[in-house]
């Protein structure tokens, strides 16, 4: 039986990207960040979220791609050394994936998932939230 990984998949400018379950620790409805100085482009601020401050980055900033924005921004917030929070335009499904539907990015780094016609790109939570 192959191995089985579950993904948290958002919309982000049209693309789909996946996240590990378990490196997503909660999906909150996206409010505006306070913004705070930082050298880091794609900083938006920081969230308190529990009483604890959690800064906020714009994930299409990061990835380079163009974010469609809207009423249905959510903000994923995943856990590394440190939570950090992207925004998505949405996030449409927990996604189960088998090995097979998993290969490499051709000429690039990190994966990519085939479902059916979809692609997903596959994301680490980890690099992100650096």
């Amino acid at each position: 039986m192959p191995a089985v990984d579950q993904v948290v998949v958002c919309a982000l400018g049209g693309e789909e990207y996946g996240l590990p379950v378990g490196q997503v620790r909660e999906i909150v409805r996206y409010s505006a960040p306070r913004p705070v100085a930082s050298d880091v482009p794609w900083m938006r601020g920081v969230v308190s979220l529990r009483g604890r401050l959690v800064p906020v980055h714009d994930l299409a900033a990061r990835l380079g791609v163009t974010a469609a924005g809207g009423a249905s921004a959510k903000l994923v917030i995943v856990e590394g050394d440190e939570p950090v929070g992207l925004v998505v335009d949405d996030v449409v499904e927990v996604l189960s994936l088998d090995q097979a539907q998993v290969e490499p990015v051709p000429s690039g780094s990190g994966r990519i998932a085939r479902v059916g016609e979809r692609l997903v790109l596959l994301l680490d939570g980890d690099e992100l939230g650096t």
